[in-house]
C-alpha cells in the first residue's frame, strides 16, 4: 500500500505562524524595501573616504578618526598621542575650540582701540608671555602659546597642518568632524519602511 507524505506545513513553523504577533510581524516587515532616501543628492564625498559615503552621520561621529580623507596612518597616531580616537574626539578638542573662538573674536578687535580701563582679558588661555598681546598677534603665535599646549603637542599639530593658533581655528578635520557631530542632531536613522512599521507598532502599544 503506498502512502501519500503530507505536504501541509511542518509542525514548527505552524507553531511559529501562530505564535508571530502583530507587532512581530511588523518589524519583519522591515528587512527589504526603500530606504526613502534614494532621491536624495546629499553627499561628503571630499571629507570621507569611499567606503564611508554611504553611511549615516551617526556612524560616522563615532568611527576611527582616518574615515576622513588625509587622515592617514601616520595622522591617526598624531592624534592618538593627542587622545583623539574618533571623529567624535576630533569634534570636541577643546584647543580647536578656543582657537576658533580667539579668532572670532580677532575679527571684532579694533587696532588700539582698548580703554584704559578695561579689565577684558584671556589669561587663562594663554601662556604668561602672550597675556597682554593682542587677539591678532596671539592668532599668530606658535599652538604652544595656549595654556596646556605642551611643545610635543604644538610639534604634533604642526605635522597636521596646524603651526599657529589661527591654523588651528580653521583646521579642515577639526571642522569636518564638528559638522558632522553637528549633522547628527538632524538625522534621521530609520528607512522609510522602518518609520512605517514603528507607526504601526504605536497604535498596536
Amino acid at each position: 500500500m503506498t502512502t501519500t507524505r503530507s505536504v501541509d506545513t511542518p509542525a514548527a513553523k505552524k507553531a511559529k505562524i501562530e505564535t508571530e504577533t502583530p507587532a512581530e510581524a511588523a518589524v519583519a516587515a522591515t528587512t527589504d524595501g526603500p530606504t526613502g532616501w534614494e532621491g536624495h543628492t546629499m553627499n561628503i564625498s571630499e571629507a570621507v573616504m569611499k567606503a564611508d559615503e554611504g553611511k549615516h552621520f551617526e556612524s560616522l561621529k563615532n568611527s576611527d578618526v582616518s574615515v576622513l580623507q588625509g587622515i592617514g596612518p601616520f595622522s591617526a597616531r598624531v592624534l592618538d598621542a593627542l587622545h583623539i580616537k574618533t571623529v567624535k574626539d576630533l569634534a570636541k578638542y577643546k584647543f580647536f575650540h578656543l582657537a576658533r573662538a580667539l579668532a572670532a573674536l580677532a575679527e571684532t578687535e579694533t587696532e588700539g582701540g582698548r580703554l584704559k580701563s578695561s579689565v577684558m582679558n584671556i589669561d587663562k588661555a594663554v601662556d604668561k608671555e602672550w597675556e597682554s598681546k593682542t587677539l591678532t598677534e596671539i592668532l599668530e603665535a606658535p599652538t604652544e602659546a595656549l595654556e596646556g599646549v605642551t611643545k610635543q603637542a604644538s610639534d604634533l599639530l604642526e605635522s597636521l597642518g596646524a603651526k599657529t593658533i589661527g591654523d588651528l581655528a580653521t583646521l579642515k578635520y577639526c571642522r569636518w568632524a564638528e559638522a558632522i557631530v553637528e549633522a547628527t542632531k538632524y538625522e534621521n536613522l530609520l528607512t522609510a519602511k522602518e518609520r512605517k512599521v514603528q507607526a504601526q507598532l504605536k497604535k498596536l502599544s
